[in-house]
């Protein structure tokens, strides 16, 4: 009887698990954005049309700087995202895009990889180690982003089943099947 109940407790667990790991980079999310806003002055406004190329970006962003006007962020994207809710997917749009220009990082791949690679170590900075679920979350919905743009010239169709299939299938097989996917 308990080789019956062993993998759906293990799936439940596993669940609580993702809960947990989602709860935990949504705080490091929302802390991270908000000690941004407080060094730049201003915050961020998801809005339909917001910069997609980094020289209108820039532009923006000095606006904000100097009117203290919030940054607007895109709002596109967001109906399943790995935090726990689209307003954290927000807050880690505006960390990014404010990075984006502070890190004089443009939107090309390599650009949008080493910007990934430097959140990954801010993540690891405050403790979570790449083994953890949490680093595993941003890890594959700021890298795999990248890897799935770059292979296949879009986003991830569903960030949430994304992120879960890079954990649950590995990186690498997660990447596969979402380039797979149609859009």
């Amino acid at each position: 009887m308990t080789a019956v109940l062993l993998p759906e407790l293990l799936h439940i667990h596993r669940g609580q698990e993702l809960q947990l790991a989602q709860g935990t980079i949504s705080q490091f999310v929302l802390a991270q954005a908000e000690q941004t806003r407080l060094e730049v002055g201003f915050g961020w406004v998801p809005r339909p049309d917001a910069p997609s190329k980094f020289d209108v970006l820039q532009a923006a962003f000095e606006r904000a700087a100097t009117t203290g006007e919030p940054l607007p962020v895109s709002d596109e994207h967001s109906d399943s995202v790995i935090f726990t809710d689209s307003s954290v997917n927000f807050a880690m749009r505006y960390w990014h895009d404010v990075n984006h220009v502070r890190r004089n990082l443009s939107f090309h791949l390599t650009d949008e990889l080493e910007l990934s690679l430097w959140h990954l170590s801010i993540l690891e900075a405050s403790g979570f180690a790449s083994d953890s679920l949490v680093w595993q979350l941003l890890h594959a919905d700021l890298v795999g982003q990248v890897y799935v743009m770059a292979l296949s010239r879009r986003f991830p169709l569903d960030q949430a089943r994304f992120a879960g299939d890079c954990i649950g299938a590995g990186f690498d097989q997660g990447v596969l099947a979402e380039i797979r996917r149609q859009a």
